[in-house]
C-alpha cells in the first residue's frame, strides 16, 4: 500500500491548493488498491510537493499556479511504476 503526501508552504495560500489536491487525488486515486491514503504536510519550507512513499515525485513553484491535476498524473504515474 502506498501512501501519498502532499508537502505545502506552511502560512499561506497553499493549503487551500493542497486541499484542492488531497481531494482530486483522493478522487481520481482513492479507490485504487494500492492506495492507503492521502495525506497533507505542512512545511516550513517554501515548497509544493506531492511524495509517494516518501519519495518526492512532483513539485512545482509555490509562487505560480498550483496545477492540481499535474498532480495526480504524476502520482498515478508514479504508482503504476510501483505495480
Amino acid at each position: 500500500m502506498a501512501e501519498i503526501a502532499i508537502e505545502y508552504a506552511a502560512g499561506s495560500r497553499l493549503q487551500s491548493e493542497a486541499e484542492t489536491a488531497r481531494r482530486l487525488i483522493d478522487t481520481y486515486l482513492g479507490d485504487r488498491a494500492d492506495v492507503d491514503g492521502v495525506t497533507l504536510s505542512p512545511s516550513a519550507d517554501s515548497v509544493f510537493c506531492v511524495s509517494v512513499e516518501g519519495n518526492r515525485i512532483w513539485c512545482t513553484d509555490p509562487r505560480e499556479w498550483i496545477d492540481a491535476m499535474a498532480a495526480v498524473t504524476a502520482a498515478r504515474g508514479r504508482l503504476s511504476e510501483l505495480s
